[in-house]
């Protein structure tokens, strides 16, 4: 089972009863969407996953948050939809950050080729802060 969540709000300002939360909330101070990533990332969540990265990148934030921390499978279509990511991003003034993965994820971007498209945090505060 997989969940994409997209946020506009720091995910520790999210209480644990609302996880995931029922709908965007934005925080135009920091103008950054998360857009949180849990279990596999395969061929079935792509439409999925593309739509909530289009959907974070044009609700006019500064940045993006792509965290994959608990993502637990990364098909390669799903790492071809993340170079498309960065080119809209770029294309909208939108700074797409990644926080890292696990291993297994890691390797799929690495061997696709996209991991050098993106600059990489290891937390989700250390993406929002920059």
């Amino acid at each position: 089972m997989s969940a994409i969540a997209v946020m506009q709000r720091p995910i520790d300002a999210v209480p644990a009863a609302e996880w995931p939360p029922p709908a965007p909330v934005r925080d135009w101070r920091r103008r950054c969407t998360i857009v949180r990533v849990e279990g596999e990332l395969d061929a079935a969540m792509a439409g999925v996953f593309r739509q909530a990265l289009g959907r974070a990148v044009a609700a006019s934030s500064r940045a993006v948050v792509l965290d994959l921390r608990h993502t637990r499978f990364l098909g390669i279509g799903s790492s071809r939809l993340l170079a498309e990511a960065k080119c809209l991003a770029g294309e909208t003034g939108v700074d797409l950050r990644v926080v890292a993965g696990g291993p297994e994820v890691e390797r799929v971007l690495t061997i696709t080729g996209v991991r050098p498209l993106f600059r990489w945090y290891d937390t989700v505060q250390d993406a929002l802060d920059a």
